[in-house]
């Protein structure tokens, strides 16, 4: 069960059972305008969300900017069509839901000349992943051979909660009218807590198991961005590198069962964390003045995602999805599409937008046993407002998956102990996972017009 806990650790993907891994690792940037546009803002990146995107967009800021992202997300996952290997029992549907609503995003950015040259310094912050689920709900196991074990119900109550955030601070120069570079230094910090209570009626050892565990996990590390943009009057084109996050975890666990003996609450000695690097690119082209195409690419190297608990001691890593040895895991690389559109209408000093994107998103992790492909798609759509000082962005996300995999649902085999009791041999059950997601973000940045108003404030502040 810890080594389990140490896997889901590696940034958080999971409630803390075998039917509640919810959360993808994709890392697209933030902003209301970028998801109405499918996410396809490399190549655009030309407000104060830029630096979580490509920070070279960045030098294109002429005025500072304070930006604010607001998301609403719900997320609905089924698991449903289980049936044990042997084919001796099925498990009825499980419906699960859950509902997170925060700030995603908050930034300052001040754009200034060395010389003749542009120079743009932003500081950020971000929620990276917001771990909030709670699965709650009731499913039976229903015997289909005289050689199956006895019907059961099941109960399951398992949350999480916590998040993973970071504070950036990024900048960018434009030493060419038409080039640009930046980098970003990211600081994470995450921090979340796993509650799972579990029960299983007539249990394997007498009329009922039972199950509940609490864990508390926490990570920490740095990576570095790099970013370039080639800017002409109707075409951008721009590529952008995240470096592999390094840095550490650790986990303090309790558990109490019918099926083992109590686990006291004691801390896990840690260990070296390391989230993969990827590199995207991507154009915009402006076929006429106020629209807008935009395709992006972007290479995930998920085979490097790994977790070790023994510091300094490579042949120890594991996979951070499947936890196998990194030659025997069915963890794959990505390469994710994602195209949008910006249309913009002037309404007297204001103009309005009209957005629509598309994305498709191949997940790194796959099933260990079958081993199949699996993958999200998006449709999105946004409008909003934009003057001359403020930007109000909304956008609208509908994702989509559909996973087949195996998992162990019985007690006995979640505790390993299957095997004593002449079961057969894990994962005990395979079956579907269908998962959709409806996200809202709301996006306000404001552009300080009268930078003159802002000199004379700060001198108010911190004197002549």
């Amino acid at each position: 069960m810890r080594r389990a806990g140490l896997v889901t650790v590696a940034l958080a993907v999971a409630a803390a059972s075998a039917v509640a891994q919810d959360v993808s690792l994709s890392r697209p940037g933030s902003g209301a305008r970028a998801a109405g546009m499918g996410n396809a803002f490399i190549a655009v990146s030309d407000d104060g969300t830029a630096a979580s995107w490509n920070p070279a967009g960045l030098s294109q800021l002429v005025k500072p900017e304070f930006s604010l992202v607001h998301n609403t997300s719900l997320r609905d996952r089924r698991l449903e069509g289980f049936l044990t290997r042997d084919q001796s029992a099925a498990y009825t549907a499980l419906g699960t839901r859950s509902t997170t609503a925060d700030i995603e995003f908050a930034s300052a950015a001040v754009p200034f000349r060395v010389g003749r040259t542009p120079v743009t310094l932003q500081v950020g912050w971000r929620r990276l992943y917001q771990l909030a689920t709670h699965v709650h709900g009731d499913f039976q196991r229903v015997a289909l051979s005289p050689a199956a074990r006895p019907e059961s119900a099941l109960s399951i109550d398992a949350a999480t909660d916590g998040s993973v955030n970071l504070w950036s601070l990024a900048g960018a120069v434009r030493p060419t009218d038409r080039l640009s570079l930046g980098w970003s230094l990211d600081l994470y910090r995450g921090e979340w807590k796993e509650r799972v209570s579990m029960s299983e009626d007539p249990g394997i050892l007498g009329p009922a198991d039972f199950f509940s565990s609490v864990q508390s996990d926490r990570m920490s590390g740095h990576a570095l961005s790099f970013g370039v943009l080639l800017a002409y009057p109707s075409l951008s084109v721009g590529a952008v590198y995240h470096g592999a996050l390094r840095g550490d975890f650790a986990e303090t666990f309790s558990g109490r069962s019918t099926l083992i003996e109590p686990i006291a609450a004691a801390s896990a000695p840690g260990g070296e964390l390391r989230f993969p690097w990827s590199v995207g690119v991507g154009a915009a082209w402006r076929p006429r003045p106020l629209l807008r195409l935009a395709l992006d690419f972007t290479y995930d190297e998920w085979t490097g995602f790994t977790v070790n608990e023994t510091p300094g001691s490579p042949e120890s890593a594991l996979s951070g999805f499947d936890g196998l040895p990194p030659a025997l895991s069915a963890t794959r690389d990505t390469v994710s599409v994602n195209a949008g559109m910006e249309k913009l209408f002037p309404a007297g000093a204001a103009y309005v937008p009209l957005r629509l994107g598309i994305a498709y998103e191949p997940q790194g992790a796959r099933d260990p046993l079958l081993r199949e492909d699996s993958s999200y798609l998006g449709l999105a759509t946004g409008t909003g407002v934009n003057t001359n000082s403020l930007k109000l962005d909304l956008s609208l996300e509908y994702r989509w998956g559909n996973f087949r995999g195996s998992e162990d649902i019985s007690l006995v085999y979640q505790l390993g102990r299957a095997g004593e009791f002449g079961l057969p041999s894990p994962p005990e059950a395979q079956g579907d996972q269908r998962f959709q997601e409806w996200r809202f973000k709301v996006s306000v940045i404001y552009r300080v017009t009268d930078t003159e108003k802002l000199r004379d404030f700060l001198r108010k502040i911190f004197g002549s």
